[in-house]
């Protein structure tokens, strides 16, 4: 499906198919103003759901899209929910809050960090692998009851990375040594592909109910989550777009363009709610489109699917009942 791939403005994909979010409740993580998750809860405003629930560490970061949002679309409800992805019981806590919500027909995952110094989260992981994926994993989890209860079409759509395509889980040493062997540039990739390989698994257990799980390369966006990046990382990339990388089956990878965040929000909107690609649920998108084709041989591996799905539910100490 890789002649489908094309980079769009989020407004193009409102336009075909936005009129399914009338009415919606939509989670999104990870929302402040200089992020692709406060980009896309901006868009999906514009297409009058019932509810965007937003989240962040803090209030203030989510202030200025509620303040857009307010004065764009006065008629769409916004609710701040405070989260640390960084603290397992916190993300329990949040939940917590949302007793009195129904339903939700979308989960989006957007929330993460990129090349941090080592550190762990307060559970005891590497903070790449803790807050990408673990917390998400739990989130997804706990609210699982109330995607289910929204029905057929509802969605959970989490967020990767082209590094993925370089990344592999490391079962005997997922946290690197305490550090020892630390690489910041291989745990991010250790984050995204748990990411993939997680709505490769949700997706195959949830299709005979119709929910759709996608996880999502959004492309190369500037936003607050390259501030964890070396100095001249720009200039690093520029050597690797003419060098070329290569994924782990040694398969050359196209380096993306540099593209708005409104670009990098439209293929989250497609997995959402593009009809075209329900069939392919638990996909990885890229340029929203069916992309995998662009993923190696252990991301798509279903063993390690099963086996990652097994540490997880141990790391976490929360059994999925699917």
């Amino acid at each position: 499906m890789s002649n489908n791939q094309q980079i769009l403005r989020s407004e193009v994909v409102l336009e075909k198919y936005g009129k399914a979010l009338a009415g919606k409740t939509v989670l999104i993580t990870g929302v402040s103003d200089d992020s692709i998750a406060g980009e896309l809860a901006l868009q999906l405003s514009a297409a009058d759901p019932k509810l965007l629930i937003l989240t962040a560490r803090a209030a203030s970061k989510v202030q200025g899209i509620q303040e857009k949002i307010k004065s764009a679309n006065p008629n769409v409800e916004t609710r701040f929910l405070n989260m640390d992805l960084s603290d397992l019981n916190a993300v329990r806590t949040a939940i917590e809050e949302l007793a009195d919500v129904s339903h939700i027909d979308h989960l989006v995952t957007v929330a993460g960090v990129m090349f941090p110094p080592y550190s762990k989260t307060k559970d005891g992981f590497e903070s790449q692998l803790g807050v990408n994926y673990l917390a998400n994993f739990l989130l997804v989890k706990l609210l699982l009851p109330k995607v289910r209860a929204a029905g057929p079409n509802s969605s959970v759509v989490i967020m990767a990375s082209s590094m993925a395509r370089q990344g592999k889980i490391h079962f005997d040493d997922y946290n690197f040594s305490d550090g020892q062997t630390y690489d910041p540039m291989v745990a991010y990739g250790q984050s995204n592909a748990a990411r993939v390989m997680f709505a490769k698994k949700l997706g195959e257990k949830l299709e005979s109910e119709k929910i759709r799980v996608f996880s999502v390369d959004p492309g190369a966006v500037q936003t607050g989550l390259q501030r964890h990046c070396p100095p001249g990382f720009l200039d690093q990339v520029e050597e690797w777009t003419k060098a070329g990388l290569f994924d782990l089956d040694g398969n050359q990878m196209d380096i993306p363009p540099w593209t708005t965040t409104s670009e990098g929000a439209a293929t989250v909107i497609t997995g959402m709610i593009d009809p075209t690609i329900s069939e392919y649920n638990g996909s990885f998108l890229n340029k929203n489109a069916v992309s995998d084709h662009e993923l190696h041989t252990h991301l798509k591996d279903e063993g390690n699917w099963t086996k990652l799905w097994d540490l997880s539910e141990d790391l976490t100490k929360e059994k999925f009942s699917l």
